[in-house]
């Protein structure tokens, strides 16, 4: 089962179905374009700053070692890593790319693929009633607590 996060413009806040034809779902996990493509998949995705900035490193782990004359291992090394280094955080960058476009995470949803998270997302969406609120939490923090700690019972 993959995890998917759902993101919604915010002009659609509204919305009822309409919004449902903007939703944008970015896969959790590893970013095998990125890993392979990195500079190329965050220009194709609209990260120019991310874009830039893989430019720039995978130019340095180029460069550097030849400047030095590290070896020719060293480049090899750096550059497996920059590579898993970008698959790993790819769809984070499209998150963070998503929320400077003005979108919003809305939901995560569980799903075998990107259609079948997306039909999930609109059931439960449907099946809801959009104007109720979301419920209080049934524990109070102890006094003197905050209230961010999880309720010991999550632990047991």
């Amino acid at each position: 089962m993959r995890f998917y996060t759902v993101h919604l413009p915010a002009s659609d806040e509204g919305a009822d179905g309409g919004a449902l034809g903007h939703a944008i779902l970015v896969r959790e996990g590893f970013n095998w374009l990125a890993f392979f493509f990195a500079p190329f998949w965050a220009l194709a995705e609209g990260l120019w700053l991310a874009a830039l900035a893989l430019i720039v490193s995978l130019s340095a782990i180029i460069v550097v070692p030849l400047v030095l004359d590290l070896g020719p291992m060293l480049p090899a090394i750096l550059g497996l890593g920059y590579g898993v280094l970008a698959g790993m955080s790819g769809n984070d960058l499209r998150r963070a790319g998503l929320a400077a476009r003005g979108y919003r995470l809305v939901e995560v949803v569980a799903a075998p693929s990107r259609a079948q998270a997306l039909i999930r997302y609109a059931e439960a969406t449907m099946a809801a009633p959009m104007s109720q609120p979301a419920p209080a939490p049934s524990w109070t923090p102890a006094p003197g607590r905050r209230g961010l700690d999880p309720d010991p019972g999550f632990w047991s």
